[in-house]
């Protein structure tokens, strides 16, 4: 009993091991909600990409919400289909998100994605850059760091600020140089 207590101390954490373009998951937690992001707006390991996310699905996110049970969403969904909460949503609420990789072993801290208390030049959020530093040999990544460039308001024809439909993300991937111990 006390060699197999030893053996299950001493194997490592199960950490994903990925291959060359493989989907790295997400968990976007904004600040109403927790979801995870479709497979268009994933990160491929190894490889640069752009994607777009909408700021509706993070708005609307309660019909994707992983704190919510599936009774309680389809009960929404019953009680008004074609109801979208988008249109409800305040051009005067703050809207910030993060998001963790690598079933959560790696995050990028929380940014505003629309702060309209903010002043401009930095009032909402126009591309995010996130840079993994990754080892192809062993399918591991590092760390992760973020970068985030804003643009100013929109104003609507009533001279208010609109929030922006959407904003891009782009993965930047760098690769570490395997390191030879002899």
């Amino acid at each position: 009993f006390l060699s197999i207590a030893l053996f299950a101390l001493c194997l490592p954490l199960s950490v994903q091991s990925y291959r060359i373009g493989d989907a790295v998951g997400i968990i976007i937690r904004t600040n109403k909600h927790k979801l995870e992001a479709y497979r268009h707006q994933m990160p491929r390991f190894g490889v640069s990409t752009k994607t777009k996310i909408e700021t509706q699905f993070l708005i609307d996110a309660a019909g994707n919400d992983l704190k919510l049970a599936d009774g309680i969403r389809l009960a929404r969904q019953q009680q008004n289909p074609h109801h979208h909460k988008y249109e409800d949503y305040t051009q005067e609420e703050l809207l910030r998100m993060s998001m963790q990789f690598d079933e959560g072993f790696h995050h990028i801290s929380t940014i505003d994605v629309y702060n309209p208390s903010q002043r401009p030049p930095r009032n909402a959020l126009d591309t995010l850059i996130i840079k993994f530093v990754y080892s192809a040999s062993d399918g591991s990544i590092h760390s992760v760091q973020q970068e985030t460039r804003y643009r100013d308001f929109q104003p609507n024809g009533g001279g208010r600020n609109t929030m922006p439909k959407s904003f891009t993300v782009e993965y930047v991937w760098i690769e570490e140089a395997d390191v030879d111990l002899e």
